[in-house]
C-alpha cells in the first residue's frame, strides 16, 4: 500500500510515525521518502535483517549541501557510495526522526514550518 501525507509541523513527530509504519509493516524491501516543495527529498529504506536504512541521494545535492551534511554531528557509521550517503539505523526510528529533521533544517535550510510530503511503499 502506497500512502502519501502531508504535514507542516511537529515534524520529528510524524518523521517517527511514518517509520514506525514502516518498521511495524513486516515489510522486506519496503521504504519511504520525505520530500519538500522543492524537490529535496530522503528516503528510509527497510529489510527485516537490517532494519532502517538512511539513504540521501548525491544527485542534485548544491556543494554547500554536501558540505553541511557532512558535517552534522552524530553521524555514526555513515557510508558514502558514489550515488548516495547511507546510515544504518536499525529500527531507531527517534534517532531516524532527528536525522531527517536535521537534514531538512541544516542541510536544506528549510524553514520552521517546512512542509513535507511523506509516501510510504509497504506493498509485499
Amino acid at each position: 500500500m502506497d500512502a502519501v501525507k502531508e504535514f507542516t509541523t511537529d515534524h520529528q513527530t510524524h518523521l517517527k510515525a511514518a517509520m514506525n509504519e514502516l518498521v511495524s509493516s513486516g515489510v522486506d524491501d519496503g521504504f519511504v521518502i520525505f520530500e519538500t516543495d522543492e524537490g529535496k527529498f530522503l528516503q528510509f529504506t527497510y529489510s527485516k535483517g537490517e532494519g532502517l536504512t538512511f539513504d540521501l541521494s548525491r544527485i542534485g545535492l548544491t556543494e554547500g549541501e554536501v558540505e553541511r551534511f557532512t558535517q552534522l554531528e552524530g553521524m555514526g557509521a555513515m557510508v558514502e557510495t558514489e550515488m548516495s550517503y547511507l546510515l544504518q539505523v536499525g529500527v531507531d526510528t527517534r534517532m531516524g526522526a532527528r536525522l531527517a529533521d536535521s537534514v531538512f533544517r541544516e542541510v536544506f535550510r528549510c524553514p520552521q514550518n517546512y512542509r513535507i510530503q511523506v509516501t510510504i511503499d509497504i506493498e509485499d
